[in-house]
């Protein structure tokens, strides 16, 4: 009797938890919406280096491009910003830019990190 309530308790366990846990990959893989930071405004996670065109008014070339990297220096990981000939790396809560273009970097995980622009 109690075999039978345990296995239908684990039963139902599963079938509550597997949904969920199918949706996380999906969710993850998600991209970010880099066309919302044209305008220099825009928050996102990403996961692998990204690029973005961004409006003539930062006096960048057109592009800049954002990835996660390795700081020797710091012993910690940072976030890279960069675009032509301006490079700016930034830690978590810390703020940075590259010519008119501002941003500060929120969080950063292993799987990536999450930057807000703030023009």
């Amino acid at each position: 009797m109690h075999r039978k309530a345990i296995t239908a308790l684990t039963l139902a366990a599963a079938l509550v938890v597997t949904p969920a846990l199918a949706a996380t990959p999906a969710t993850a893989a998600a991209k970010p919406n880099l066309r919302a930071c044209y305008d220099g405004k825009c928050k996102f996670t990403f996961t692998k280096p990204v690029k973005f065109r961004v409006a003539k008014k930062y006096d960048l070339d057109g592009y800049v491009h954002v990835a996660k990297e390795w700081s020797d220096m710091l012993g910690q990981d940072v976030v890279a910003v960069w675009s032509g000939g301006s490079t700016a790396y930034s830690g978590v809560g810390t703020s940075g830019g590259i010519n008119k273009l501002d941003f500060r970097v929120l969080s950063i995980t292993d799987q990536g990190a999450t930057i807000r622009f703030i023009g």
